[in-house]
């Protein structure tokens, strides 16, 4: 966690809330050693019956000064490199043909019981069938439950045209980690993701560009530890989308490459957007919470290739330094 603040991130958000990690995260926080500010949401797993939805409902808002519990994470699916992802068609292998829930419909029934409760939902698609269902579900839930909470789609690796629009439509939050298509996917698609996608579904990775052009709100995470937290990468990748270990190799999908303030709002604004803090998170304001990060270059100039090494001067949680170079 203090290698975190040192890297300029402010907080996070955690999505799960397994063995001792709520009460290290009291323990710390009582103690004023929490050096971020924390958003957990716990796991609904297939077969969770009504009592246990209702348990993770009344388990909303409980936290501490610098944590709280807010929202549901749920898998829709696993991933394509273990062919364990859901896709509308098989891969090369004939694998990812199945959701992680064994009747899916059930998972449409608990995001309208979280959504009429006002608990917003964050569920792992990867698949292009997957989210489909998420927002199929997140309409559904819509209809019979007027607005409601945020929801929001993790990872989102490869969706088809169609798709695009019903971010904005229903409201749904786009979170990307692009650092995963930089460094676990290459441009010639010969890495395994691209080759069990095949054409032209390895074509159609992480769109960024094309969700932020539909009228998505476009989150950037790193999803650690599968990948990097330092948050300067992330935005780095979301820009040159080259792989962080060779930076003279070539992008994959160019096209879907993200401005430099794009970037940036999709570590700042765009993620207080996604928890409903918009109006006290995400940037310097009177009246907002003075959680923020001294760089040593603008990130807004930088070149997307240099970014990743720009120095982090201080980091500073509700007012006080998590963080602070030698230097100063």
């Amino acid at each position: 966690l203090r290698a975190m603040a040192a890297s300029g991130l402010t907080g996070g958000h955690v999505m799960d809330a397994n063995g001792d990690s709520l009460a290290f995260f009291t323990e710390l926080d009582e103690a004023g050693r929490l050096p971020l500010r924390l958003r957990v949401a716990p796991w609904c797993q297939p077969g969770t019956d009504a009592e246990g939805v209702r348990a993770l409902v009344a388990r909303q808002g409980v936290g501490g000064r610098l944590w709280r519990t807010a929202g549901v994470k749920i898998f829709m699916d696993g991933t394509v490199d273990n062919g364990t992802a859901w896709l509308e068609q098989p891969d090369c292998h004939g694998e990812s043909r199945h959701a992680f829930w064994p009747d899916p419909e059930e998972y449409t029934r608990i995001v309208g019981v979280l959504h009429r409760a006002g608990v917003p939902t964050a569920t792992h698609a990867i698949g292009d069938a997957a989210v489909r269902h998420v927002l199929d579900a997140v309409e559904k839930a819509r209809a019979e439950g007027g607005p409601g909470p945020r929801h929001r789609v993790e990872h989102i690796e490869t969706v088809p045209d169609d798709t695009l629009r019903r971010f904005a439509e229903l409201g749904v939050v786009a979170s990307m980690q692009p650092t995963h298509c930089c460094d676990f996917t290459r441009a010639d698609h010969t890495d395994n993701w691209s080759r069990r996608l095949g054409e032209p579904r390895a074509s159609r990775a992480w769109r960024c560009r094309d969700l932020h052009d539909s009228g998505a709100v476009v989150v950037l995470g790193s999803d650690w530890p599968i990948a990097p937290y330092p948050p300067l990468g992330v935005m780095a990748g979301a820009r040159h989308r080259r792989p962080t270990r060779d930076l003279s190799r070539a992008p994959h999908g160019p096209e879907q490459a993200l401005t430099a303030a794009e970037a940036l709002r999709g570590m700042t604004v765009n993620a207080a957007y996604a928890a409903g803090e918009e109006h006290e998170a995400g940037r310097i304001a009177v009246g907002h919470r003075a959680d923020l990060t001294v760089l040593g270059a603008d990130p807004l100039t930088v070149p997307s290739t240099e970014l990743a090494d720009v120095p982090v001067l201080l980091t500073v949680l509700d007012g006080a330094p998590t963080h602070r170079a030698a230097s100063l």
